[in-house]
């Protein structure tokens, strides 16, 4: 069976790449980082890293580290080693990252993190550093608890963001395998995952806010993304809620965030924008937006 693998078309070059994934973590990746080539030392942790490892638990032995060759390194999460590998390889006057994780493998227990969030989140914020704008960071130290609030501030008007959840074109591109929009009170709003996910339009203010029906556990929830613009930006603020306080809400908590800067990264970069592409495990491909079932053949 082909590896657990997620990878990213990026528009730099292999050094610069490289030099992010070794010399500049903290700007992009983990809240404290420490690596020594020499030392074989692949050190990063804090708040911005899952389970939130102090220095100690943020030691990572590094097999191997090179250009040509890529990185790869121990990792020892939920009670477990496991082994990350990371490679550059050449796409035309493009890189590939490429990512190779066993944890890559997602349990969808929403109650928890997943790795696949966890790198998509991270990859999308190796492509940002690298053109200088700012990360999208994911506190592991905030309690995942309950309802779920996140904001982003977007380079772009209400208009731009607002057509990403109201276009079906657009919805394929960062969440839905199959949207069907009814653009109404009311109406049908599916992202094609087989009767899981959202159901029905609750709340419309064109450009300003969409509320739409989630049940989730056996009960309703809903979803609501807001957007106020000021001076040509546009907070975007998605809430989840209608869940107990006490409910863990560790996975949708990280895949909602991570959603977040896909929206924001669509609407900055434009129709070019394509999101991080995940190796599809047979029967899985509903759950993914269409853009990435349809770009499995680029898998290297």
């Amino acid at each position: 069976m082909d590896k657990p693998q997620i990878q990213i078309v990026l528009q730099s070059s292999p050094e610069r790449i490289f030099r992010a994934l070794t010399e500049t973590l903290p700007e992009w990746f983990a809240e404290y980082a420490d690596v020594s080539l020499r030392e074989k030392r692949y050190d990063f942790w804090g708040r911005f890293t899952p389970e939130t490892p102090n220095r100690e638990g943020g030691r990572h032995p590094l097999h191997e580290a090179d250009l040509s060759k890529g990185l790869k390194y121990d990792w020892a999460l939920d009670g477990r080693q496991t082994t990350v590998e990371i490679r550059l390889h050449p796409r035309e006057n493009q890189q590939m990252v490429i990512v190779h994780h066993e944890e890559l493998n997602p349990t969808h227990n929403i109650d928890h993190f997943t790795t696949e969030d966890f790198w998509f989140l991270s990859l999308e914020n190796l492509r940002r550093h690298l053109d200088g704008k700012a990360p999208v960071r994911c506190d592991f130290s905030a309690a995942m608890r309950g309802d779920i609030h996140h904001s982003v501030e977007i380079e772009g008007s209400r208009e731009a963001v607002f057509e990403k959840f109201i276009r079906p074109d657009q919805l394929n591109r960062w969440i839905a395998s199959n949207a069907v929009v009814e653009p109404y009170v009311g109406g049908k709003y599916d992202f094609g995952w087989g009767g899981a996910g959202p159901v029905k339009i609750l709340e419309l203010k064109p450009n300003e806010k969409i509320a739409y029906s989630w049940p989730e556990r056996g009960f309703e929830t809903v979803v609501t993304w807001t957007l106020e613009e000021s001076g040509g930006k546009t907070r975007l603020t998605i809430v989840h809620s209608g869940f107990a306080p006490d409910t863990e809400n560790g996975g949708i908590y990280t895949g909602w965030l991570n959603f977040a800067s896909w929206v924001k990264s669509m609407v900055e970069y434009g129709d070019s924008w394509q999101a991080p592409i995940l190796r599809l495990r047979p029967g899985t491909e509903a759950y993914y937006a269409k853009a990435i079932g349809e770009r499995q053949g680029e898998l290297v």
